[in-house]
């Protein structure tokens, strides 16, 4: 007698691996907008580090600094004022990076001098008293969760709030 070996998948192994997936993907897939939460409060937070130290810089090499923030292109960035009146890259690698986690937007910003803006280009200028201005900036995720990045003069203060905050004091 002939024996025949048939080479395949049984219905129940297939119904094993599917239900094995299926638990896998129910684990996965509620976990995926707490990932883009973690993400805007990293952003939150690595703005808030950037007006920091920032403000520690302007103070420290009394140089004029301006915070450029870009919300047309969704970009933070620092450049360095020279004495000609020129912009030019900021000296410090730290202060050349964006803070903004892909996905975190920068959906206004507030300012004594401007107030609120919503698109285009702002400059804040970091002298050698520090920041000039109070600043508030609302980072948010397209599904509306958000943050307030509070930043004020003379006391150096920069804060992070859960939520959209409209106080600049």
């Amino acid at each position: 007698m002939i024996r025949t070996s048939k080479a395949g998948f049984t219905l129940l192994e297939i119904v094993v691996v599917l239900v094995i997936l299926s638990a896998a993907v129910a684990l996965v897939v509620p976990r995926l907008p707490s990932m883009q939460e973690a993400g805007l409060r990293t952003s939150a937070r690595q703005t808030a580090a950037l007006l920091r130290y920032l403000d520690e810089r302007a103070v420290a090499s009394k140089q004029l600094y301006r915070l450029r923030i870009n919300l047309d292109e969704q970009r933070i960035d620092v450049v360095l004022r020279s004495p000609a009146g020129s912009d030019l890259p900021a000296d410090d690698p730290y202060l050349q990076r964006n803070p903004l986690v892909a996905g975190t937007q920068i959906s206004d910003l507030t300012t004594e001098r401007l107030g609120r803006v919503t698109s285009g280009q702002v400059l804040v200028s970091y002298g050698p008293g520090g920041l000039t201005e109070p600043l508030l900036l609302h980072l948010s995720l397209p599904g509306g969760a958000s943050y307030t990045v509070q930043a004020l003069p003379v006391s150096a203060t920069v804060r992070v709030f859960e939520g959209y905050q409209e106080d600049m004091r």
